[in-house]
C-alpha cells in the first residue's frame, strides 16, 4: 500500500478538520506514527507519553509567572496534541483500534486538562482563593460537555456521510447493555465510556429520531448516496464550526492567559466566551436537524413514483 493510501486511512476526514490540525498537528503525528509502526509500538503506549507530556505542560504552567515557564507549557502541549493526533492514526493504520484503546485515550486527554486546570487553580489559589477553585471546576465541567459535543458531531458525520464504521454512533442504553459482558479492565472502563455516552446524549445535540430515520432511510430508500450527501450538504458547515469546541483553542487560550499572568482569565473565557459559542452551535444544530428530519419523512412517505422524481 502507497504512503498516501496508508495517511487516508489513518488520517482524520480533511474536509471537516480543524485547520490547525489539519495543516500543522497531523502532519507531524504523521511523520512521528510512520515510525513509530515500523517500530511496534503499541497506540496506547503513546496515549500514556502524551499523559506524560500532558503532566508536564501542568507543572510548567504552575510556575507561569515566569515566562519561561509559560513557553514550555506550551511547547509541551504541542507535543501532547502530536502524540493525541499519533495514537489514532497509528491505530488506524496498524488495525490495533480497540474499545479500550478508544477510552484510554479519551481518558488522556482529559486528564490531560483535569491536571492544568488543577495547577492552575493551585497556582492561584493564594491570590484568588476559593473563587479559583469554583472556577476551576466550572470550567473543567464546561469542557468536558463542549468537547464530548464536539466529538459526537465529528464521528456521526464520518458515519453518515463516509460509512466508518468504527465512528458509528452507539447509545448509552445499547451499550450498557454490553457491560454484563465485560470483565476486569475492560469493564472499569466500561463504565466511564457508559459516563461519558451520558453526557453526550444529555447534554449535547445528539438527535435520536434522527439516527434511527437516517437508519430507516439508509435500509430501505434505492439511493443511500443520495441520503447521504444530503446530510454532507446539510451538515458540513455546522460540523467545521464545532471545531472551536476543539482542544486546540483551549491550548492557545491557557498560554496566552499564562504568559500575561492572568491564568484565572483562561476559565472566564471558557464559561463564558466557550459557553455562548456552544450555546449558538447546538441551536443551529437543532435546526438544521428538524429539516433534515422533515427531509428524510418525505422521502420515506413518498410512493415510488414520487421518489424517483425527487432525485
Amino acid at each position: 500500500m502507497d504512503n498516501t493510501a496508508e495517511a487516508q486511512r489513518a488520517w482524520r476526514t480533511p474536509e471537516i478538520e480543524e485547520p490547525t490540525n489539519r495543516y500543522v498537528i497531523h502532519p507531524l503525528s504523521w511523520a512521528l506514527v510512520q515510525r513509530l509502526a515500523r517500530w511496534g509500538v503499541h497506540p496506547n503506549t503513546v496515549s500514556l507519553v502524551g499523559l506524560a507530556l500532558g503532566a508536564g505542560a501542568a507543572v510548567a504552567y504552575y510556575h507561569y509567572t515566569a515566562w519561561q515557564a509559560s513557553v514550555l507549557g506550551f511547547l509541551l502541549m504541542i507535543g501532547w496534541h502530536v502524540m493525541d493526533g499519533a495514537d489514532g492514526q497509528l491505530a488506524r493504520l496498524t488495525g490495533r483500534t480497540s474499545e479500550i484503546g478508544k477510552v484510554l485515550d479519551g481518558l488522556c486527554d482529559h486528564g490531560t486538562f483535569v491536571l492544568i486546570y488543577l495547577s492552575l487553580a493551585l497556582a492561584t489559589y493564594p491570590s484568588a482563593g476559593w473563587m479559583a477553585w469554583v472556577l476551576a471546576v466550572l470550567a473543567g465541567g464546561s469542557h468536558v460537555v463542549q468537547a464530548s459535543t464536539y466529538e459526537f458531531q465529528r464521528q456521526s458525520y464520518d458515519y453518515w456521510v463516509h460509512n466508518k464504521r468504527s465512528a458509528r454512533p452507539v447509545t448509552p442504553e445499547a451499550f450498557y447493555k454490553t457491560l454484563a459482558q465485560k470483565r476486569g479492565l475492560a469493564r472499569w472502563m466500561g463504565w466511564l465510556y457508559w459516563t461519558y455516552l451520558r453526557v453526550q446524549y444529555g447534554v449535547g445535540a445528539a438527535d435520536r429520531e434522527l439516527m434511527q430515520l437516517l437508519e430507516k432511510a439508509l435500509a430501505q430508500l434505492g439511493y443511500p448516496e443520495k441520503v447521504r450527501q444530503m446530510y454532507r450538504f446539510v451538515h458540513r458547515p455546522l460540523v467545521r464550526r464545532w471545531a472551536l469546541m476543539s482542544s486546540n483553542y483551549r491550548t492557545l487560550a491557557i498560554f496566552f492567559a499564562c504568559l500575561y499572568g492572568k491564568p484565572l482569565a483562561f476559565f472566564v473565557f471558557e464559561l463564558v466566551g466557550l459557553n455562548l459559542i456552544f450555546l449558538v452551535l447546538v441551536i443551529q444544530q437543532r435546526i438544521r436537524n428538524r429539516r433534515f428530519r422533515s427531509w428524510l419523512r418525505r422521502q420515506l412517505e413518498a410512493k415510488p413514483a414520487d421518489v424517483w422524481l425527487s432525485r
